[in-house]
């Protein structure tokens, strides 16, 4: 039992990497995470936008460090790991967000694109958990992996196949690392978000409200926020938040486990 409330979510001296940190619901992770005392390595291919989040960061008094990071390299994935190590001296939690999702018929998809997005969300994946694994064990009892995927493992939408393949492979790549790594006290778990409005996904939304007939994005979006039971879009800090619930003490029990972070709309689909 735990003599100090505050100290089931307290990570001041934890260090995590989230991948595709720069905005959206990756900075929304970066940013709660740093408020809850981690130092966090914010690993974006948008140089700018990455170091952007971070001195965000640190402005609002948090440990935060820009690196930029292509999900789809390998060597930029073992870089990323080295120079987490060489800055902060070790890696306890790792958040796997960084996702692409053009949109494309299956019919039409090209086998490049297929590759570019299987790519990014699945085999960088693998790769920075494979890499990260050496100082998870380490971290022991500490150690985290979350891995976002979507709501779209439970309904799919068109032009969405190669994005969908990819989130439901996180899923079960994710129960695989908690069977491996429940030994070392790790845990590992998935945070699938429902409708989150980000920038990233403004052309998803704005493809549906034409589809629909509606140039207008923002009434589409109001109308779908009606079925979602909360009543309203998710955002990124709602992302942030539960990623840490997962990340502190609190959840020390708890792997192995797919988390839908939706306002309930799972429930009305």
């Amino acid at each position: 039992m735990h003599k100090n409330a505050l100290a089931l979510f307290d990570l001041s001296d934890r260090v995590v990497i989230v991948t595709g940190g720069a905005k959206g619901i990756g900075r929304g992770i970066a940013e709660n995470l740093a408020l809850v005392g981690a130092a966090v390595v914010v690993a974006d291919r948008d140089e700018a936008e990455n170091t952007a989040c971070a001195e965000a960061v640190v402005t609002a008094g948090g440990r935060a460090h820009a690196i930029t990071c292509d999900m789809s390299n390998e060597s930029d994935i073992d870089r990323l790991v080295e120079s987490t190590i060489s800055t902060f001296g070790q890696i306890d939690i790792v958040v796997n967000n960084a996702a692409i999702y053009p949109m494309s018929p299956i019919a039409d998809m090209t086998t490049e694109l297929w590759d570019e997005v299987l790519g990014i969300n699945l085999r960088g994946v693998f790769l920075l958990t494979r890499a990260a694994i050496p100082s998870l064990k380490q971290s022991g009892t500490n150690g985290r992996l979350i891995n976002i995927s979507s709501i779209d493992t439970w309904k799919s939408y068109v032009g969405m196949g190669h994005y969908d393949a990819s989130k439901g492979g996180i899923e079960a790549f994710t129960r695989s690392c908690a069977l491996e790594l429940a030994e070392y006290g790790v845990t590992a778990n998935v945070i699938a978000p429902g409708a989150v409005k980000t920038p990233g996904s403004l052309t998803v939304r704005g493809n549906l409200a034409r589809e629909r007939g509606d140039p207008n994005t923002e009434a589409v979006d109001a109308e779908f926020a009606t079925r979602i039971p909360l009543g309203d879009w998710a955002n990124g800090d709602d992302i942030g938040q539960a990623t840490v619930l997962l990340a502190t003490p609190a959840a020390h029990y708890i792997t192995g486990q797919t988390i839908y972070v939706d306002g309930g709309l799972k429930l009305t689909m």
